[in-house]
Protein backbone atom coordinates (compact mmCIF):
# COMPACT_ATOMS: atom_id res chain seq x y z
CA UNK A 1 0.00 0.00 0.00
CA UNK A 2 1.05 3.31 -0.80
CA UNK A 3 1.72 6.02 1.82
CA UNK A 4 -0.65 9.19 2.12
CA UNK A 5 2.70 11.40 4.00
CA UNK A 6 2.32 14.04 1.39
CA UNK A 7 5.37 12.72 0.10
CA UNK A 8 6.29 11.21 -3.34
CA UNK A 9 6.77 7.57 -3.74
CA UNK A 10 10.26 6.85 -4.56
CA UNK A 11 8.85 3.83 -7.34
CA UNK A 12 6.88 6.65 -9.12
CA UNK A 13 9.70 9.25 -9.46
CA UNK A 14 11.45 6.37 -10.62
CA UNK A 15 9.36 5.38 -13.31
CA UNK A 16 8.43 9.40 -13.77
CA UNK A 17 12.25 9.83 -14.57
CA UNK A 18 12.36 6.64 -17.26
CA UNK A 19 8.97 8.30 -19.41
CA UNK A 20 10.69 11.49 -19.69
CA UNK A 21 14.23 9.24 -20.83
CA UNK A 22 11.98 7.17 -23.04
CA UNK A 23 10.01 10.57 -24.76
CA UNK A 24 13.12 12.46 -25.03
CA UNK A 25 14.61 9.22 -27.04
CA UNK A 26 12.27 9.37 -28.80
CA UNK A 27 12.18 13.01 -29.86
CA UNK A 28 15.63 13.23 -30.45
CA UNK A 29 15.29 10.01 -32.93
CA UNK A 30 12.72 11.63 -34.75
CA UNK A 31 14.71 15.07 -34.97
CA UNK A 32 17.94 12.45 -35.93
CA UNK A 33 15.65 10.54 -38.78
CA UNK A 34 14.91 14.27 -40.42
CA UNK A 35 18.16 16.29 -39.58
CA UNK A 36 21.25 14.51 -41.65
CA UNK A 37 23.86 17.15 -39.97
CA UNK A 38 22.53 16.02 -36.67
CA UNK A 39 22.94 12.36 -37.26
CA UNK A 40 26.60 12.77 -38.42
CA UNK A 41 27.22 14.48 -34.57
CA UNK A 42 25.72 12.13 -33.04
CA UNK A 43 27.53 9.26 -34.33
CA UNK A 44 30.93 10.91 -34.78
CA UNK A 45 30.18 11.81 -30.57
CA UNK A 46 27.57 9.94 -29.58
CA UNK A 47 28.49 10.40 -25.55
CA UNK A 48 29.19 13.97 -26.02
CA UNK A 49 26.33 14.70 -28.49
CA UNK A 50 23.87 13.01 -26.57
CA UNK A 51 24.80 14.61 -23.27
CA UNK A 52 24.57 18.06 -24.98
CA UNK A 53 21.07 17.14 -25.97
CA UNK A 54 19.27 15.75 -22.90
CA UNK A 55 20.30 12.46 -22.96
CA UNK A 56 21.86 10.09 -20.76
CA UNK A 57 22.25 6.05 -21.52
CA UNK A 58 24.92 3.36 -20.41
CA UNK A 59 27.08 1.76 -22.65
CA UNK A 60 24.59 -0.90 -24.20
CA UNK A 61 21.64 2.23 -24.26
CA UNK A 62 24.43 4.06 -26.93
CA UNK A 63 25.00 0.94 -28.82
CA UNK A 64 21.92 0.12 -29.82
CA UNK A 65 20.54 3.93 -30.56
CA UNK A 66 24.07 4.21 -32.70
CA UNK A 67 22.94 0.80 -34.27
CA UNK A 68 19.32 2.93 -34.52
CA UNK A 69 20.79 5.78 -36.36
CA UNK A 70 23.11 4.05 -38.76
CA UNK A 71 20.26 2.40 -40.28
CA UNK A 72 18.74 5.66 -40.81
CA UNK A 73 20.66 6.66 -43.64
CA UNK A 74 20.02 3.57 -45.76
CA UNK A 75 16.11 4.80 -45.44
CA UNK A 76 14.50 7.05 -47.49
CA UNK A 77 13.55 9.88 -46.08
CA UNK A 78 9.31 9.55 -45.60
CA UNK A 79 7.85 13.03 -45.96
CA UNK A 80 4.62 13.08 -44.39
CA UNK A 81 1.83 15.83 -44.30
CA UNK A 82 3.21 17.01 -41.07
CA UNK A 83 6.62 17.71 -43.03
CA UNK A 84 5.21 20.28 -45.50
CA UNK A 85 1.89 21.76 -43.47
CA UNK A 86 1.34 25.21 -43.18
CA UNK A 87 0.98 24.81 -39.25
CA UNK A 88 -0.65 28.24 -38.47
CA UNK A 89 -3.29 28.40 -40.96
CA UNK A 90 -6.39 31.17 -40.64
CA UNK A 91 -9.70 29.39 -39.68
CA UNK A 92 -13.00 30.51 -38.85
CA UNK A 93 -15.95 29.34 -36.27
CA UNK A 94 -19.80 28.06 -37.52
CA UNK A 95 -20.43 31.26 -36.24
CA UNK A 96 -17.85 33.58 -37.87
CA UNK A 97 -20.49 35.97 -40.09
CA UNK A 98 -20.33 35.70 -44.05
CA UNK A 99 -18.55 39.49 -44.28
CA UNK A 100 -15.67 38.57 -41.43
CA UNK A 101 -14.82 35.44 -43.68
CA UNK A 102 -14.81 37.36 -46.68
CA UNK A 103 -12.71 39.76 -45.33
CA UNK A 104 -9.84 37.23 -44.19
CA UNK A 105 -9.96 35.74 -47.71
CA UNK A 106 -9.73 39.30 -49.11
CA UNK A 107 -6.56 40.46 -46.86
CA UNK A 108 -4.99 37.25 -47.26
CA UNK A 109 -5.81 37.03 -50.44
CA UNK A 110 -6.47 33.30 -50.09
CA UNK A 111 -9.30 30.79 -51.45
CA UNK A 112 -10.40 29.19 -48.56
CA UNK A 113 -10.64 28.77 -45.04
CA UNK A 114 -10.70 25.31 -42.64
CA UNK A 115 -13.70 25.44 -40.40
CA UNK A 116 -12.95 24.57 -36.66
CA UNK A 117 -15.51 24.36 -33.84
CA UNK A 118 -14.62 25.77 -30.15
CA UNK A 119 -12.56 22.37 -29.88
CA UNK A 120 -10.49 22.96 -32.71
CA UNK A 121 -12.06 19.79 -34.25
CA UNK A 122 -12.19 20.48 -38.39
CA UNK A 123 -15.92 20.59 -39.22
CA UNK A 124 -16.24 22.05 -42.76
CA UNK A 125 -14.38 24.01 -45.60
CA UNK A 126 -15.68 27.92 -46.82
CA UNK A 127 -13.89 28.48 -50.54
CA UNK A 128 -14.71 31.42 -52.37
CA UNK A 129 -16.99 29.22 -54.63
CA UNK A 130 -19.22 28.98 -51.19
CA UNK A 131 -19.38 32.82 -50.86
CA UNK A 132 -20.48 33.17 -54.40
CA UNK A 133 -22.92 30.75 -55.00
CA UNK A 134 -24.49 30.26 -51.24
CA UNK A 135 -26.51 32.91 -49.20
CA UNK A 136 -26.43 32.63 -45.70
CA UNK A 137 -25.49 35.12 -42.63
CA UNK A 138 -22.77 32.54 -40.87
CA UNK A 139 -20.11 30.69 -42.36
CA UNK A 140 -22.21 27.56 -40.92
CA UNK A 141 -24.89 28.18 -43.21
CA UNK A 142 -23.33 28.01 -46.26
CA UNK A 143 -19.93 25.72 -45.45
CA UNK A 144 -18.89 22.72 -47.24
CA UNK A 145 -19.07 19.59 -44.66
CA UNK A 146 -18.04 16.73 -46.73
CA UNK A 147 -14.27 18.12 -45.91
CA UNK A 148 -11.38 15.86 -47.80
CA UNK A 149 -8.65 15.79 -45.19
CA UNK A 150 -5.75 13.88 -44.35
CA UNK A 151 -3.67 12.60 -41.15
CA UNK A 152 -0.49 14.16 -40.25
CA UNK A 153 1.03 10.82 -40.59
CA UNK A 154 -0.14 10.58 -44.48
CA UNK A 155 3.14 10.02 -47.04
CA UNK A 156 3.63 12.95 -49.60
CA UNK A 157 2.83 10.42 -52.52
CA UNK A 158 -0.65 10.49 -50.58
CA UNK A 159 -1.03 14.29 -50.49
CA UNK A 160 0.04 14.26 -54.24
CA UNK A 161 -2.27 11.64 -55.36
CA UNK A 162 -5.17 13.51 -53.61
CA UNK A 163 -4.62 16.62 -54.94
CA UNK A 164 -5.00 15.12 -58.49
CA UNK A 165 -7.47 12.82 -58.12
CA UNK A 166 -10.02 15.29 -55.92
CA UNK A 167 -8.17 18.58 -58.01
CA UNK A 168 -8.13 20.19 -54.69
CA UNK A 169 -6.53 23.64 -54.05
CA UNK A 170 -5.69 22.85 -50.25
CA UNK A 171 -6.06 20.05 -47.59
CA UNK A 172 -6.69 20.42 -43.73
CA UNK A 173 -4.27 18.26 -41.92
CA UNK A 174 -6.16 16.67 -38.58
CA UNK A 175 -4.12 15.20 -35.76
CA UNK A 176 -5.20 11.85 -34.15
CA UNK A 177 -7.40 13.81 -31.52
CA UNK A 178 -9.46 14.86 -34.42
CA UNK A 179 -8.19 18.41 -34.43
CA UNK A 180 -6.88 21.18 -37.18
CA UNK A 181 -2.77 20.46 -37.29
CA UNK A 182 -2.19 22.35 -40.22
CA UNK A 183 -3.23 23.27 -44.04
CA UNK A 184 -1.83 21.79 -47.22
CA UNK A 185 -1.80 23.98 -50.40
CA UNK A 186 -0.64 23.34 -53.57
CA UNK A 187 1.91 26.09 -52.80
CA UNK A 188 3.22 23.95 -50.41
CA UNK A 189 3.63 20.76 -52.71
CA UNK A 190 5.38 22.86 -54.82
CA UNK A 191 7.65 24.35 -52.20
CA UNK A 192 9.03 21.10 -51.61
CA UNK A 193 10.03 19.94 -55.09
CA UNK A 194 11.72 23.26 -54.51
CA UNK A 195 13.76 21.37 -51.41
CA UNK A 196 14.80 18.47 -52.28
CA UNK A 197 18.66 18.21 -53.59
CA UNK A 198 20.73 14.90 -54.17
CA UNK A 199 24.24 13.84 -53.75
CA UNK A 200 25.94 14.04 -56.97
CA UNK A 201 28.19 11.08 -56.11
CA UNK A 202 25.78 8.84 -53.97
CA UNK A 203 22.27 9.79 -54.62
CA UNK A 204 21.12 10.72 -50.73
CA UNK A 205 18.63 13.25 -50.95
CA UNK A 206 18.22 16.12 -47.80
CA UNK A 207 15.24 18.20 -47.52
CA UNK A 208 16.79 21.82 -47.49
CA UNK A 209 15.99 25.20 -48.48
CA UNK A 210 19.21 25.55 -50.22
CA UNK A 211 22.11 22.45 -51.48
CA UNK A 212 24.20 21.30 -48.43
CA UNK A 213 28.48 21.68 -49.23
CA UNK A 214 28.87 18.31 -48.46
CA UNK A 215 26.62 15.23 -48.16
CA UNK A 216 25.91 13.52 -44.22
CA UNK A 217 25.74 10.41 -45.90
CA UNK A 218 29.07 9.81 -47.46
CA UNK A 219 31.20 12.41 -46.75
CA UNK A 220 31.80 13.22 -49.98
CA UNK A 221 32.47 17.28 -50.64
CA UNK A 222 30.89 17.59 -53.97
CA UNK A 223 28.29 19.78 -54.46
CA UNK A 224 24.63 18.59 -54.56
CA UNK A 225 22.25 18.94 -57.42
CA UNK A 226 18.11 19.25 -57.70
CA UNK A 227 17.30 15.99 -57.03
CA UNK A 228 15.03 14.38 -59.91
CA UNK A 229 11.23 14.93 -59.90
CA UNK A 230 8.70 12.67 -58.38
CA UNK A 231 6.81 9.57 -60.42
CA UNK A 232 3.63 11.11 -62.14
CA UNK A 233 0.91 11.13 -60.54
CA UNK A 234 -1.23 8.13 -62.03
CA UNK A 235 -3.59 7.10 -60.23
CA UNK A 236 -6.53 7.50 -57.37
CA UNK A 237 -5.10 7.09 -53.44
CA UNK A 238 -8.57 5.37 -52.79
CA UNK A 239 -9.28 3.58 -55.88
CA UNK A 240 -6.56 2.64 -57.84
CA UNK A 241 -8.17 3.70 -60.59
CA UNK A 242 -6.12 5.43 -63.77
CA UNK A 243 -6.12 9.22 -63.75
CA UNK A 244 -6.51 11.32 -67.01
CA UNK A 245 -4.41 14.62 -67.13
Amino acid sequence: MVGTNGGTPAGAAVTTEADDQEQSLAEILERLRREPALRSWVLGAPTGALASLGITLDDHEISALLDQVEEMDHRPLPVTAQDIMSTEPITVTPQTTIHEAAELLAEHRISGLPVCDYRDALVGVLSEYDLIARSGKTVGDIMSRDVVSVPTSATLETVRALFVSRRLKRVPVVGEDGRLAGLISRADLVRELAYRWACTRCGYVVRAKRAPEGCPKCGSARPFEAAQPEPAVSACPTCGRPLEH
